[in-house]
């Protein structure tokens, strides 16, 4: 990027720069007649100069240009103007004046708003310039920075620089322009209330820069100051869990405290700078009346100046300190964006490291060809080795397994045959082209790596495997007609130097990788997930997606039908204990309290257990049904029970999970409400809060799993009349909030698992949920919906870094990623996935069958799901060594191979 910020500034706006400064030159004869105006009136229409010698009219509105002798002199009038009173005089002259008020105002206002406009632009190409700056660093660069360190820069270091941008030429020029105009008027009328007027401007002009270098300095200490607590921050987050595991919060809360405390101090002391130097400048503007109240006084009574001039003076000046202030604020504004920028643009400064992009087409490799790696290795940055020296070759198509522990060479060959690492010695070579020499675009296109790390981001599953294809730019011609906002927004895209194609467009690269549409690539994908084992996985996921509107009658239809089908094949596998269906006249032992009272699903946080009690009409109910008091009193019993288990056990421990209440309840709050109910006189009321939340805490017990034995009969059917009058009397506008249970309807907002059970799986009943699921699934393939599930399972969010997947498709999704897009070299890492498959070696055959065209480099820890592969790298640490099979079966020339052990001398030997 630019390392000046003027002239970046200049680069990217240019035009939109000179026109607003042609807007401030013509804005200048009004600004100067806005300061003559007020004279006139004191002299000719107040005092009645106009209308001296007998005369009792005087000419308004006569208009007259002046030509220079160099234009050839003369005069040009443009209007006679009309003859006027005195009173008329006032009258116009103050019109006039009231005109040019509004001239003026509409002048700033266009000045003021193309200048924010401009800075808002410039904003929004800088953070893309940056953002787009920081995808050409190199992969270990992008991992070695503080993601919350580079957040904070692109969104907030940079805003009083954009702030910034359209002040650069535009204020200072405006400014500049409304203060001289004020001064020469004012030296015009006097030359030595100009002289006074001037010294002071160049006082304020030399003596607070001075003074506000120190301001700049600590200014920049608080921006670096800021940015390492947002990244310290930033790191105590990522381990939050680990830190609370090990009890070091109070550690850490004391390092960010002192952090605090340092940017206090710095902020403290710019404060006070900051206000002296504001008192200063205030005294020096305030001061100049005084001298123009004594001098031009003394003037005026002495009749070297009139009272208009004296008046026009005061009026001009009132309009000088302003520009002067604002002119000193945009020095010291200019003096602090520069350095932000500086320290900006220094960490995104990559050098002569930027990796190379291209946006034309990529060529793909020849069927054929040679991997060949000439003494690749590798250092850390303190000089240890992280691979020794290491040369072979291997034909392509082919298969080369590099075999070696967690976290030995085999992980550093994979990043660096991956293009995910390129700080190393040696060449590798592609069919005689250098790895490192080629575009990140046409690596991406050959090259397909899946690491060690699921490097998932936010979104569906199915939105993180297609983030590979999302490589083919839009043709904006041919997107159809755009609406007026498309337009606009494509428009403004290409004046801040954006990408102007739109984000919700197809980027698909199905002519890429060979399947030519939609149906061709689910296709391939439903084969990938296949060829790893995770099909099932998919389908599991999509029973957790929840049936939202709107549902399709034929969809309704089917979801009925296969409940009756799940039903069915339970009856007939004699296995109709493992769930207990939902009945309006009876009472679920397997629900919650909350799911028997309310008997339906709630779609919105209406009638959640947390705030139940303080829902006017679910409160009405339980008072009416005079449930509160034992939902309360069973509460505290669940309290004193639990606060009981759980003393003493370590965070983690299983019987957290068999006890939880619900996501509002955590081992703290329970031990503050048995604080609470052991100080509580019981025949006192409890306070609100409390009630509340022991309330919720019985909404949330089911007598099977959390075995208190806490309700009887007797409270059952309190709990099922309680349930006919929440049916009987909900008012119309909470109908929306609860979809009832019914056996002939589909419950919306309820998973498909639950639609499909209608009931609850019995606790206590041993592998109850794994038989279950496999009838639901059944269930569902013969009503026909086993697609539609799939499809559910793929559209499931995924969460930050795959946290909501289970654990066999998290780390599968990266393999798919690697191999949906057709590369005809994959680097896939599958020990992770292989270490919790049941099938691994069927899992590497299948993959071995559907790459059988491409070339394969697996990285692994078994050696002996690759007894076959020709060719075999076996990893101590970072040392390889290559064992190959000769004849003609192998893949591979063993002469070709060669094998260094002997670690580099030195670091620049690396380098």
């Amino acid at each position: 990027m630019e390392p000046n910020l003027f002239r970046y500034i200049w680069q990217k706006s240019r035009a939109e720069q000179i026109v607003v400064l042609l807007i401030i030159l013509v804005s200048i004869p009004f600004n100067w007649a806005s300061f003559d105006v007020p004279k006139r009136i004191v002299n000719d229409a107040i005092q009645g100069n106009a209308f001296k010698d007998g005369r009792t009219t005087a000419t308004l509105l006569d208009f007259t240009i002046s030509l220079p002798s160099w234009l050839g002199g003369g005069s040009h009038q443009l209007s006679e103007g009309i003859q006027v009173g005195q009173l008329g005089l006032l009258m116009g002259l103050s019109s006039y004046f009231l005109l040019l008020v509004l001239i003026n105002g509409a002048f700033k206002y266009v000045i003021n708003l193309r200048k924010g406009i401009l800075g808002e632009r410039m904003l929004r190409r800088m953070r893309y310039d940056l953002f787009s700056q920081l995808m050409r660093f190199r992969p270990e660069e992008i991992r070695s920075v503080k993601p919350a360190e580079v957040a904070s820069m692109i969104k907030d270091e940079v805003e009083p620089i954009g702030g910034f941008v359209g002040d650069a030429f535009i204020q200072p020029v405006f400014l500049l322009s409304q203060a001289l105009t004020a001064l020469v008027f004012i030296m015009a009328q006097s030359v030595w209330l100009g002289s006074v007027a001037l010294l002071i401007v160049l006082a304020q002009a030399v003596i607070i820069p001075i003074l506000r270098r120190e301001q700049l300095r600590l200014g920049r200490e608080r921006q670096i100051a800021s940015r390492q607590l947002a990244g310290r921050i930033g790191e105590i987050v990522d381990a939050g869990p680990m830190i609370q595991g090990h009890g070091a919060t109070a550690y850490l809360q004391s390092d960010i405290s002192g952090r605090l405390g340092r940017l206090f101090d710095i902020r403290y002391a710019l404060y006070k700078r900051k206000f002296a130097v504001k008192f200063l400048n205030n005294l020096l503007a305030q001061i100049t009346p005084f001298f123009f109240y004594a001098i031009g006084g003394y003037f005026a009574l002495q009749g070297r100046l009139d009272i208009g001039q004296l008046v026009a003076v005061i009026a001009a000046y009132r309009d000088l300190p302003p520009p002067i202030k604002e002119l000193i604020d945009w020095d010291q504004q200019r003096n602090d964006v520069t350095i932000k920028y500086d320290q900006v643009i220094s960490q995104f400064d990559g050098g002569d490291t930027l990796i190379l992009h291209e946006e034309n087409g990529c060529t793909p490799l020849a069927p054929t060809g040679e991997i060949r790696l000439e003494a690749v290795q590798m250092l850390d940055n303190r000089g240890q080795p992280l691979l020794t020296p290491l040369s072979l070759s291997l034909a392509r198509p082919g298969v080369a397994a590099l075999i070696g522990p967690h976290g030995g060479g085999q992980e550093v060959l994979g990043r660096i045959l991956g293009r995910q690492a390129t700080n190393y010695a040696g060449r590798v070579l592609i069919d005689g082209e250098a790895l490192s020499g080629m575009s990140v675009e046409r690596a991406s296109h050959i090259i397909g790596y899946a690491g060690d790390e699921a490097e998932i981001i936010a979104g569906t599953m199915r939105d993180n495997i297609l983030l590979p294809l999302r490589r083919r730019r839009p043709d904006l011609k041919r997107a159809g007609k755009a609406s007026a906002g498309d337009q606009r927004r494509l428009i403004e895209s290409l004046r801040s130097g954006n990408s102007p194609f739109p984000f919700e467009a197809d980027w698909t690269d199905y002519e890429g990788i060979g399947v030519g549409d939609g149906p061709g690539l689910a296709q391939r994908i439903h084969e990938l997930l296949d060829v790893l084992g995770c099909t099932r996985d998919v389908y599991e996921l999509g029973l957790g997606g929840k049936v939202m509107p709107p549902v399709s009658d034929e969809a309704k239809e089917r979801l009925i039908t296969a409940r009756g089908v799940v039903a069915a094949e339970l009856k007939r596998d004699k296995q109709g204990g493992l769930i207990e269906p939902f009945m309006l006249d009876r009472y679920n032992r397997n629900a919650t309290v909350a799911e028997n009272l309310i008997f339906g699903t709630r779609t919105t946080a209406r009638f959640a257990n947390a705030t139940l009690l303080f829902e006017p009409y679910a409160h009405s109910i339980l008072k009416a049904e005079a449930l509160v008091e034992p939902l309360a009193e069973m509460g505290g019993r669940i309290v004193a029970t639990v606060v009981e288990i759980f003393a003493g056990l370590p965070q983690g421990h299983a019987l957290f999970e068999r006890y939880s209440f619900g996501e509002h309840f955590d081992f703290e709050r329970l031990n503050a409400l048995a604080e609470i109910l052991a100080k509580q006189d019981m025949r006192g009321p409890l306070d609100q809060e409390t009630e509340r939340d022991l309330v919720a805490l019985a909404l949330g017990y089911c007598e099977p799993k959390h075995r208190l034995n806490l309700i009887d009969e007797r409270l059952e059917r309190r709990i099922l009349r309680a349930r006919a009058s929440f049916h009987r009397h909900l008012p119309a506008d909470a109908a929306g909030d609860v979809d009832f249970y019914d056996p002939d309807k589909v419950m919306l907002g309820a998973s498909v698992r639950d639609n499909l059970m209608f009931g609850r799986i019995g606790y206590g009943i041993p592998d109850a949920s794994r038989k279950v699921e496999e009838i639901v699934l059944r269930a569902l393939e013969r009503s026909g919906l086993g697609e539609a599930l799939y499809r559910l399972g793929l559209d499931t969010e995924s969460g930050i870094r795959g946290r909501y997947l289970p654990a066999r498709l998290r780390q599968a999704v990266p393999l798919v990623q690697a191999l949906v897009k057709a590369p005809q070299i994959a680097v896939l890492d599958l020990t992770s996935l292989l270490a919790i498959s049941e099938e691994p070696e069927r899992i590497m055959h299948r993959l071995r069958e559907y790459c059988a065209d491409g070339t394969l480099f697996l990285l692994l820890g078994d050696a002996n799901l690759v007894e076959d592969v020709p060719l075999r790298v076996a990893f101590h640490g970072p040392t390889g060594t290559v064992q190959a099979e000769t004849g003609p079966a192998a893949a591979n020339d063993a002469g070709d191979i060669s094998v260094q052990l002997d670690p580099p001398a030195t670091l620049a030997d690396a380098r």
